[in-house]
């Protein structure tokens, strides 16, 4: 296994494996690990391509017959399609004992006719291109085209297709079960899809609205119960970490039995992707996004400049976020934050969507700020979730022996930590929202996004 730039040839790293590896985890200790593990995270390492190589060597001679030098012609192709032609051809000259001089001779023809006729490309990048890859060609970045002018309903439009095809992309992996993030990222883009169909009034017609808003609603709740268990899985290490060393091992019961219950979960969920009902529903948004004579005179918000319409509705949002602060900040009820918490990602939703049509570095740090306020309602919305689903999930395990009540004794203490921890995120919370609905942060928000900012 190696490790390179993107651009040039210099190797970084390397390590020598018995087998590919599936996770940065899998990885022997060492430079290469250090450096991947941050990048890639808990994603699975994706084979992209395979390539067949084969070398050739030629012997270039002088007139009496003797070697002077060799060529080396080295091709290859994709390993599933030897019928086609070699995508990549690399010419090396090389050479030989006792001919120096001959060798300079050599190779300073080579040097000023060129050498024959090949790409000479780097192989990484040509094999990409040759399976149709392109390196950086997934995202869940979404945003318009700059133009403040262009009307709303193809702006939304652009979004939603965009979202449309995230979901797909991560839809064909769901059935390999090989990396947990393929499932977040369909759920991502679900949810955005409905935020994007809440917040984006008058633009479509209502009952196309009402219509798509239950329909991705029911998309989004397929996966819930296999989303979450997923996250109880990813955060062993983080529970094993919070219980005293003594209890660490009780604990080991508990995600014996999650892993038991998440594979019967997954085998639930995957046949709904086939059902009549979940097709229908792609199949229809698709053609409503893509299909002709969608064009909507009578929705009020239809034909409003793009900009103009992002300006309203993020002025909007974040005037409602401080309108609950004032009783949040009196009041901190676990209501009160759930409500924060889905306003604040809608706000984020909305900045992220139309980032392109004000200044760079202003929006930018906007959505910084916003993200260090949701990372600490997200913490504290975590705990309690987690609090109430562990405390669910003790009473599910067989109390048969003495192991189960450990195990059982072990979830006690994890949610005591849960709660301290929880109270800790509030206090911090407090803080950093106090921060975000400052004088200057209004004055920000109000500069770029109030003008107009009559309801829509």
């Amino acid at each position: 296994m190696v490790l390179r730039k993107l651009h040039g040839r210099a190797i970084l790293h390397s390590v020598e494996v018995s087998s590919p590896p599936v996770f940065s985890s899998d990885l022997p200790d060492g430079d290469l690990k250090e450096k991947l593990a941050p990048i890639v995270t808990v994603r699975a390492l994706e084979k992209l391509a395979e390539v067949d190589t084969r070398s050739t060597t030629y012997r270039l001679l002088s007139r009496d017959g003797n070697i002077v030098a060799r060529l080396v012609c080295e091709e290859g192709r994709l390993a599933d399609d030897n019928e086609r032609p070699a995508f990549w051809t690399s010419f090396r000259l090389r050479p030989v004992r006792g001919a120096p001089g001959s060798f300079q001779t050599v190779r300073k023809r080579w040097e000023k006719d060129g050498p024959p006729a090949g790409d000479n490309g780097n192989i990484y990048w040509e094999a990409m291109k040759a399976a149709g890859r392109t390196p950086g060609d997934y995202s869940t970045k979404v945003t318009i085209p700059s133009a403040p002018r262009m009307r709303s309903e193809e702006a939304v439009k652009i979004i939603l297709r965009f979202l449309l095809q995230v979901i797909r992309i991560n839809e064909a992996h769901l059935a390999e079960d090989r990396d947990t993030e393929f499932l977040h990222d369909y759920r991502v883009a679900i949810r955005r899809t409905r935020s994007a169909l809440r917040q984006m009034k008058q633009v479509f017609p209502a009952d196309v609205t009402r219509r798509f808003k239950k329909d991705f609603a029911f998309m989004g709740k397929l996966s819930n119960d296999l989303r979450d268990l997923d996250v109880h899985l990813q955060n062993e290490g983080i529970y094993k970490a919070m219980l005293p060393p003594a209890q660490r091992d009780d604990i080991g019961p508990l995600f014996d039995y999650l892993r038991e219950k998440r594979a019967q979960v997954f085998w639930e969920f995957l046949p709904h992707l086939e059902t009549r009902r979940y097709r229908k529903i792609i199949q229809d948004w698709d053609l409503f996004l893509n299909g002709p004579g969608n064009d909507f005179p009578d929705s009020p918000n239809a034909e409003l400049p793009v900009r103009e319409l992002a300006q309203k509705r993020i002025y909007k949002k974040y005037r409602r976020i401080l309108k609950i602060s004032n009783v949040m900040l009196e009041n901190m009820a676990d209501d009160m934050l759930h409500l924060l918490r889905i306003e604040c990602k809608e706000l984020r939703y909305l900045l992220e969507f139309f980032s392109s049509l004000f200044p760079r570095e202003k929006i930018h740090d906007l959505i910084g700020q916003l993200k260090k306020l949701q990372d600490f309602l997200g913490e504290y919305n975590d705990f309690r979730v987690q609090q109430q689903r562990l405390q669910d999930l003790a009473g599910e395990l067989p109390w048969n022996d003495s192991r189960s009540k450990k195990t059982v004794a072990a979830i006690g203490t994890l949610v005591k930590t849960m709660e301290r921890e929880k109270r800790k995120a509030k206090k911090a919370l407090a803080k950093t929202f106090s921060d975000y609905a400052s004088i200057h942060k209004q004055k920000v928000y109000r500069e770029l996004f109030g003008a107009g900012s009559s309801s829509v």
